[in-house]
């Protein structure tokens, strides 16, 4: 499968001569939206919190089967005090709604988990299987002025725990993650996996156009901690050791570079400045230009002797 990415003239050229792709953070989109859509309505917030309570006071009464160390340390906490509790005697007393107050707002405690642990350290690099998307090219091909280039890859080496898929559009999608996870087991491997599914390939349907196709990964975790003040029923989340760059470069093959379709108003000098960071570089790509031929986009490719004149 082709990739392409639609870029400026400039952007294009510092591509080809460092031979770098580069994956952002989302911080650094233009959708303010990113990351913020989570997946899961209030209803099911609710739904998730009131099994949470249940399954805490079972576990502390024994009347429920687990793996003590499956879950989070928040949650093994909460039920060393529930058990305390229920030894002294005092467990069946305890007003629901004291039992809330420590675990309330759950759906709060996702956007803070996404937006203070994890999307600082995510990468991404956005590419679409179409050349010739008009919005595209007035949104990133510098409306014409600039280039698609097509990859077949778009990394050298594979990054560490890759994910990539298209795009799903949306208002409410039906989640493949669930919040009862989060609140039982904390950040696990299968949890966050569920969730970057949800929140990182996932976006509002008015950026359906874009038929958007996406490559992920992530620089380290550093270290994620929730802590929670039974005093106070405060809880807090720490997070240190994480990169403070926004964005990472990462290498491709340049054979995996396979064209460059330039848009109908790249002019003959930009046209042959990429050139010439072609030719230094030795890559071998086909090279093509858009024209408007009877309101009509077409596809035109170019000779050697074209591109530099």
């Amino acid at each position: 499968m082709s990739f392409y990415k639609y870029t400026t003239i400039d952007t294009a050229k510092i591509v080809l001569e460092n031979e770098t792709l580069r994956w952002s953070s989302p911080l650094l989109f233009n959708d303010i939206e990113e990351c913020q859509f989570t997946p899961f309505t209030e209803e099911q917030h609710k739904k998730a919190q009131r099994y949470y309570h249940e399954m805490l006071i079972d576990c502390a009464k024994g009347r429920l089967i687990y793996n003590y160390h499956h879950f989070s340390e928040v949650t093994r906490m909460l039920i060393d005090t529930l058990r305390f509790m229920h030894n002294q005697g005092s467990l069946d007393n305890l007003d629901y709604k004291e039992l809330l107050q420590i675990t309330d707002n759950p759906q709060e405690g996702y956007r803070e988990y996404v937006n203070k642990g994890l999307v600082n350290i995510f990468r991404i690099i956005c590419v679409t299987t179409e050349y010739n998307n008009n919005l595209m090219w007035a949104h990133y091909g510098d409306q014409h002025y600039g280039c698609a280039l097509e990859f077949s890859d778009v990394y050298k080496d594979k990054p560490r725990n890759l994910e990539e898929g298209f795009v799903r559009y949306h208002e409410n999608l039906s989640p493949r993650s669930n919040p009862i996870d989060m609140m039982l087991f904390g950040e696990t491997k299968e949890v966050r996996s569920r969730m970057i599914e949800d929140i990182i390939f996932s976006k509002r349907t008015s950026w359906a156009y874009e038929k958007e196709y996406r490559f992920m990964f992530a620089e380290s975790f550093g270290q994620i901690t929730t802590t929670l003040d039974l005093r106070t029923n405060e809880r807090r989340m720490d997070v240190s050791h994480q990169t403070d760059t926004k964005y990472t470069d990462v290498p491709f093959r340049k054979e995996s570079l396979k064209s460059i379709t330039f848009g109908v108003r790249a002019t003959k000098e930009s046209i042959e400045n990429l050139v010439v960071s072609l030719s230094s570089k030795n890559y071998d790509v086909e090279l093509f230009q858009l024209k408007l031929v009877n309101g009509e986009l077409l596809r035109e490719r170019m000779s050697p002797i074209q591109a530099q004149l």
